[in-house]
């Protein structure tokens, strides 16, 4: 389906371009990227301080933004929501906004976690969005309005606009290479600075290395979730094409190249990854690779028997993986927003309401 193209997938040369094309002033590019940014308008439209010849041409040549807002849910007094959106054709993802609001020693920061993919063709065990295997991927300039729609939401409520961007949503950035390139150039032109966006990959080691070839001074983080072969190829399927010591010594490369550290993503699961053993080999793994270590508990999915070990055993595993680790229990999992249960729960909710409606005789209930 051939669709117009979207203001978030113009980057301001192109817009500006256009304007001069269409025989206006490039400042107008400006003002359209200021009510895109803010929400002071819902379409070309809305924008009066543009011309109104301006304003009809735009709406029937260019779209205003390629998501339409479906749902949203809100947990931890507001600092975290999870919207669900959906796109042109009728495929959703799930997008995180997460406020942190700093202290003496940390700023506060407001972070959207991104989706790059509907859905996800990797497989990880422990993940609900793997459970619906790849849908699409995305184009870059639907990764660009998930960030939008986080500015026009927070920029309603008088909170600043977002400060980072985390790729560490639905699917696996890496295999949709070129758009997610493109959408960090992209961002960096509304504002967002490459060094405060970090993109999450499973271990595509040939993609680590030509993103470290890019120029872009992000930070990658690498969702390892085991220490040994054995356990990750249970895991994490693409461990069999790319087992562990490729995957750290690319990490290493992408650090050498870049200045920036490379970060350890584990999350922890009840009886799997989560004995003393496996906390002494992710120990040197992390030593050996410099590298920062994210420990997971994870987050309950529906209709999966995994889980993650006691709050005590997360903090006295993490302990033993030493000063590099850090525990991150999750704040997102109350609006079924936390790492791994994305879409899943908005599905099992559905099933659950359209059940109800079956025994009520009546149409199914809206999500």
């Amino acid at each position: 389906m051939k669709t117009q193209p979207s203001l978030s997938e113009l980057s301001q040369s192109e817009l500006r371009q256009m304007m001069a094309d269409l025989g206006h002033g490039r400042y107008r590019a400006d003002q359209i990227r200021v009510h895109a940014w803010r929400g002071t308008a819902a379409g070309f439209h809305g924008a009066t301080n543009l011309p109104g010849e301006l304003r009809s041409v735009l709406a029937s040549e260019l779209r205003w933004k390629t998501l339409e807002l479906i749902a949203a849910t809100s947990a931890d007094r507001g600092l975290t929501d999870k919207l669900l959106l959906r796109g042109y054709d009728g495929q959703e993802i799930e997008t995180v906004l997460i406020r942190h609001t700093g202290s003496s020693t940390t700023r506060s920061r407001q972070t959207v976690c991104v989706s790059s993919q509907v859905g996800c063709a990797i497989g990880c065990v422990f993940c609900a969005t793997g459970q619906l295997g790849l849908r699409r991927n995305l184009t870059a300039g639907e990764i660009v309005d998930q960030v939008l729609e986080a500015a026009r939401r927070w920029g309603s409520a008088d909170l600043g606009p977002p400060t980072n961007v985390v790729y560490m949503g639905m699917g696996e950035p890496l295999q949709n290479y070129k758009e997610v390139v493109r959408s960090i150039r992209l961002l960096s032109e509304w504002g967002i600075s490459p060094r405060r966006v970090v993109v999450s990959t499973s271990g595509l080691v040939p993609e680590m290395d030509q993103l470290a070839q890019e120029g872009l001074p992000i930070r990658l983080a690498i969702s390892l979730h085991a220490a040994t072969d054995e356990v990750r190829n249970r895991l994490v399927p693409l461990n069999r094409r790319y087992p562990i010591a490729e995957l750290i010594a690319a990490g290493m490369r992408f650090s050498g190249r870049t200045g920036r550290r490379v970060s350890l993503e584990y999350v922890l699961i009840a009886g799997l990854n989560d004995g003393e053993q496996d906390a002494a080999a992710l120990r040197r793994l992390a030593a050996g690779a410099g590298a920062h270590v994210n420990v997971i508990p994870m987050n309950p999915i529906p209709e999966s028997p995994l889980r993650a070990p006691s709050q005590d055993h997360c903090r006295q595993f993490a302990a033993a993986v030493g000063p590099r680790a850090t525990i991150r229990f999750s704040r997102g999992d109350r609006a079924a927003a936390a790492c791994g249960q994305l879409r899943a729960a908005m599905q099992s909710e559905k099933r659950r309401l359209d059940r109800t409606a079956e025994r009520l005789g009546s149409l199914p209930l809206p999500v």
